[in-house]
């Protein structure tokens, strides 16, 4: 998320927040409903200095009063800014407004800070989540800054890695997958940056039918909360409806967006068809220039249009797997939208985006880059890449 629009709703998020100081942590509800969804919002960041936290917390409150929620729960794990004096709270949005159902200690017994994207906490959260809030089936909605499937710089590095910002810490998108291991939510939103990428969604792919994410730069307002509320808690969520919201809310406001639906029942069938291309692929890849990148153009790009890739590299004799691809890349995007133009351009040299087929991939054009920032320890490189000769 990259754009200062948040103070807007900065005033009546402070209104409509202010109920939860009179109901704080009442002990568990445990009445079960059909759908629980957490937001897991990681605030304490650029993002909570700007507010944007609280603006989304009022539109979630806007569509609870609604009838939005259609007698599911909705709970936020709020990673407030100033941490250590704001400790993080799991707060339950109702139509009559906000209860604090837990805060969380910011250090353990010894005084080693808590971070919200440790992995011990995410599962504590998950656990208070089913306690407070027993559900039928879950959902998920991750809140914060993020940057797809990238690593860590070096083995000690904190900085720059796949989701969350809370005070400079972050978690990688295998450690993610591994602690949200043996979970089943009926779908996952990134409210967030870069998350629509074969490597996170692969990662991913066995928590969730569907994952719903941006392959570029999302703007710091992220979704409208008090429209896509109501879209989660329909009897059969439709993630597309959802995707679409955010991006008809940019797009008719003039402001950047680019949005994707992925459906991870395909995407088995998806890497033995991308195996079976890059198995031919005898020589690093020439013509990257010309795909559509999804990272700002001053940076270093590990985040191309998957499918134009494809197109890049199936050799001409080989066609047929080019089309077998493309029907199994059909079965798993099947929502993408673009504006003209992404953040991370200027009025003088805008960042266009002339091809956006929803779901980006990292391009290896040299022997150094296959580790850059860990690539080579993600499962997408093992099961997929690997087996090009040009990289043995």
């Amino acid at each position: 998320m990259e754009r200062l629009i948040c103070y807007i709703s900065i005033l009546f998020s402070f209104v409509a927040l202010s109920s939860c100081g009179d109901k704080d942590e009442p002990g568990p509800v445990l009445t079960e409903t059909d759908r629980t969804v957490l937001v897991y919002m990681v605030a304490d960041n650029s993002l909570g200095t700007w507010s944007c936290d609280d603006a989304d917390i009022a539109e979630m409150l806007t569509a609870a009063k609604a009838g939005g929620l259609a007698g599911g729960r909705l709970v936020v794990y709020h990673g407030r800014p100033r941490t250590e004096i704001n400790p993080p709270q799991l707060l339950d949005i109702t139509p009559s407004g906000v209860v604090t159902l837990k805060t969380y200690p910011t250090a353990t017994a010894d005084g080693d800070k808590i971070y919200s994207v440790d992995p011990a906490r995410i599962r504590e959260v998950l656990s208070d989540t089913k306690t407070f809030a027993p559900a039928g089936e879950y959902a998920i909605v991750f809140w914060s800054h993020s940057s797809g499937w990238l690593g860590p710089v070096g083995k000690d590095d904190y900085r720059y890695r796949a989701f969350g910002d809370d005070r400079g810490h972050h978690i990688t998108i295998q450690t993610l997958a591994s602690t949200l291991a043996g979970e089943k939510f009926s779908f996952i939103y990134f409210d967030c940056c870069q998350m629509a990428n074969v490597e996170s969604a692969y990662e991913l792919r066995h928590l969730t039918p569907v994952i719903v994410g941006s392959p570029t730069e999302l703007g710091i307002d992220g979704m409208r909360y008090d429209l896509n509320v109501p879209v989660f808690f329909s009897p059969v969520p439709d993630l597309e409806q959802a995707a679409r919201n955010t991006y008809e809310d940019y797009a008719g406001n003039n402001l950047e967006c680019q949005m994707t639906v992925i459906r991870t029942e395909g995407l088995e069938r998806l890497a033995s068809a991308t195996r079976d291309i890059m198995v031919r692929l005898e020589d690093y890849p020439e013509g990257v220039g010309s795909l559509q990148r999804y990272c700002r153009p001053t940076e270093t790009c590990w985040s191309y249009d998957m499918k134009q890739y494809m197109e890049l590299i199936t050799p001409q004799d080989s066609k047929e797997l080019l089309a077998e691809w493309e029907k199994a890349f059909d079965k798993v995007v099947t929502y993408a939208a673009s504006t003209p133009t992404a953040i991370g351009g200027s009025a003088l040299s805008p960042f266009y985006i002339n091809t956006c087929n929803g779901l980006g991939m990292y391009v290896i054009k040299g022997p150094e880059e296959i580790s850059y920032r860990q690539y080579d320890s993600l499962a997408w490189w093992n099961d997929v890449v690997s087996v090009a000769p040009a990289y043995k």
